[in-house]
């Protein structure tokens, strides 16, 4: 491998990570049955299964990040969590929240652009197996 090539390894596995602390932080926080993410969730008219929803994704999303062969599959979901989160901030006149929302989107549709090869690999294990 290259110095290039390892730099971009690198980068590529701190943006992931990031995310992936992100995941795991929002999930876990939207879980509880209390605080500020149960009034928000109301505010904005959603169902309370609906906030558990999102935190099991956001959770999924996160254990997705961290393997390489999944990584694609938990940005992609986390993507559409963060568009989810723009939609719902923007129709309710929270803009202040959405510039950090579109970074998190840009850099899970950049973690899925760089592991998209996982996506079509074949896997050199017998079906069924990891």
């Amino acid at each position: 491998m290259t110095k290039g090539r390892i730099a971009k390894e690198v980068l590529l596995w701190a943006v992931t990570i990031f995310l992936a602390l992100v995941c795991l932080r929002s999930g876990l926080t939207k879980l509880p049955g209390d605080g500020f993410w149960v009034r928000d969730f109301q505010r904005w008219g959603y169902p309370g299964w609906f906030r558990l929803a999102v935190g099991v994704a956001e959770l999924a999303s996160f254990a997705l990040l961290l393997i390489p062969r999944l990584a694609s599959f938990g940005a992609g979901l986390f993507a559409v969590v963060m568009a989810g989160a723009i939609y719902t901030h923007a129709t309710h006149n929270e803009s202040s929240r959405l510039p950090f929302n579109f970074l998190l989107l840009t850099l899970a549709l950049l973690v899925l652009y760089a592991r998209r090869r996982s996506l079509t690999k074949k896997s050199a294990t017998a079906p069924g197996r990891i």
